[in-house]
């Protein structure tokens, strides 16, 4: 069997990256994991309004999906504040508090 017809694994093990490609990859990868916060309809940010006033006096659980630092999160909770002078909430999930800009929201799911 020659090592010719092995669809490269002579070279699998022996590969090598330089320091300065490396970094290079690694913000690349960076850069195309970022995400960026939709631009929202004024339906939407209605829906958003009248979702997040409803948890708060019936304190139901949602489903918070924001951008926080260029990532995509998700926290599930209680609302406890809901600040519109200075556009955040407070959600709480037991011992854990989380400050959700209003503005970093770009999906609401009412469980």
């Amino acid at each position: 069997m020659s090592l010719l017809h092995r669809k490269n694994r002579l070279w699998e093990g022996s590969r090598m990256f330089l320091p300065e490609h490396r970094e290079q990859l690694q913000t690349l990868r960076k850069k195309q994991q970022e995400k960026t916060l939709p631009e929202l309809a004024e339906d939407q940010i209605e829906e958003f309004n009248w979702l997040l006033q409803e948890a708060l006096h019936l304190e139901s659980p949602i489903i918070l999906d924001y951008i926080k630092e260029k990532q995509c999160q998700s926290f599930c909770g209680f609302v406890e504040e809901l600040n519109t002078y200075e556009s955040y909430l407070l959600i709480v999930n037991g011992q854990e508090k989380r400050k959700i800009f209003l503005d970093e929201i770009y999906r609401i799911i009412p469980l």
